[in-house]
């Protein structure tokens, strides 16, 4: 069971890692810089062997890895390298390209991951094509339609699910009116919509309510940490019961920041859990307020295609996701208090990796993308030993006409090793932390034989 937990994260490490290195090595070696020893890990090298001039290495600690380039630090007697083939004795812009390659490579990852999800199929929650509840004023139920009524047909094509009705509904022509078979009990009858309603009609249709069970715990989440597991049943929010996971999102948004007492029903047990919700994408207002549990997932719906929308869809995903991580790293920044707990490390990609390969191939390469985005974003900060530094270094030399001295190049980089040693120790604490509050959570939860207090 560990080695399940750990393997999609190790193999995600070691993609991330080996592309952004990739990108420092080719542009090195295109620019003619000696490249010393490429490294995937750190630590003591499980494999080695040399080729040419350089060493490649891979190592037993899967956290990172490194391009050793020759003369990419000041000489023994405080010289900077000058000769041919060396990284600082190169021109400003031939530093800046061999540096900006690692994140650009993950970049480009993150686009072709994206676009092969298009190819492959993109998987979304689905469920049985079966009408809930119609509000008299629908569309829906002045055609006729009533719940429990199931949409067999969308332009005489056959559908057996939700999201199928939907779809097929996208392919018909803008101009084209809308036919749907639909049948109740052994009867079916037609149901004809004028292209100009079809928006409003399909607004107005309704699933049945699903229950409220969780079906998925986000790691890192709120959820996470208070103990909330997978097949837990919600049955009260603050007191107030609830019968529907449609009355949480309404009964929990709203209480940003605020401790909410949830009733919790766990293998016939009964107790309650406190849960704070916070808003993960700093976006603010009453409503915001998210705790990271997701619905079961009755069935699935792939949808895939063809190449030139799924290049389209992977430019448009991929562009999203830079929006996103370059978000959540300035949240960080402006509210560290905040959200410096949801700072994650190689545990917590672990963790995340093993849950998105659980649920699909599609929710996994979307993972992978997102965290070469990550890995091209923290990269690209302009802070010494990072790629950002000895890009910021390459330009401050383009404006000044002069590379900077040997002083001022020591004291960058220490700079920059305090800063990253700050956060590495920072993040790399924040998993077992995370996860211990979680192992106290889920120990505090009624046991078998043990009597669950009930709600004050």
């Amino acid at each position: 069971m560990i080695w399940n937990m750990f393997l999609p994260g190790l193999i995600l490490l070691g993609l991330v890692i080996s592309v952004h290195e990739l990108g420092h090595f080719l542009a090195a070696k295109w620019r003619g810089v000696r490249v010393l020893k490429f490294s995937l890990g750190f630590g003591p090298a499980l494999i080695k062997f040399t080729r040419a001039e350089t060493e490649y290495r891979l190592c037993l600690i899967p956290l990172g890895g490194y391009v050793s380039m020759a003369g990419d630090s000041p000489n023994d007697d405080g010289s900077m390298p000058n000769g041919e083939g060396e990284y600082l004795s190169h021109a400003w812009y031939g530093r800046a390209f061999i540096a900006v390659a690692g994140p650009l490579a993950n970049l480009v990852t993150a686009f072709l991951i994206m676009m092969t999800i298009g190819l492959v199929g993109v998987t979304y929650p689905d469920f049985p094509n079966v009408l809930g509840s119609l509000a008299d004023s629908t569309l829906a139920h002045r055609a006729g339609l009533r719940e429990g009524d199931r949409i067999t047909a969308v332009a005489g094509t056959p559908v057996s699910s939700w999201v199928a009705m939907f779809v097929e509904e996208r392919r018909l022509a803008e101009k084209q009116d809308l036919v749907l078979t639909a049948t109740r009990g052994d009867s079916a009858f037609p149901v004809s919509v004028a292209a100009g309603k079809r928006h409003e009609f399909l607004s107005g249709l309704a699933r049945p309510s699903d229950p409220p069970v969780v079906g998925t715990v986000v790691v890192g989440m709120p959820a996470y940490k208070a103990g909330l597991k997978e097949r837990d049943s919600i049955l009260a929010v603050n007191g107030r019961p609830v019968s529907t996971w449609e009355e949480l999102p309404r009964a929990i948004s709203s209480q940003t920041d605020k401790p909410v007492v949830l009733r919790i029903l766990r293998e016939g047990r009964a107790f309650d859990l406190t849960v704070t919700p916070i808003d993960p994408g700093g976006v603010g207002g009453g409503n915001a307020g998210r705790i990271g549990i997701e619905a079961r997932r009755l069935s699935n719906y792939v949808e895939r295609y063809p190449l030139l929308r799924s290049m389209e869809l992977g430019f448009r995903a991929t562009g999203d996701l830079v929006a996103s991580v370059y978000r959540g790293m300035w949240l960080t920044v402006s509210r560290p208090l905040y959200y410096r707990e949801y700072l994650g490390g190689p545990m917590f990609i672990a963790q995340a990796a093993s849950e998105q390969a659980q649920r699909g191939l599609d929710s996994y390469l979307q993972f992978l993308a997102m965290i070469n985005v990550a890995i091209m974003a923290f990269n690209l900060l302009p802070i010494p030993v990072l790629d950002g530094g000895h890009i910021a270094l390459a330009l401050l030399q383009a404006l000044r006409r002069q590379a900077i001295s040997y002083r001022s190049y020591v004291r960058f980089q220490k700079v920059g090793l305090a800063v990253i040693g700050t956060l590495f120790v920072l993040i790399l604490a924040n998993d077992p932390l995370r996860w211990l509050q979680r192992q106290r959570a889920l120990d505090k939860a009624p046991r078998e034989g043990q009597v669950a207090p009930n709600p004050p």
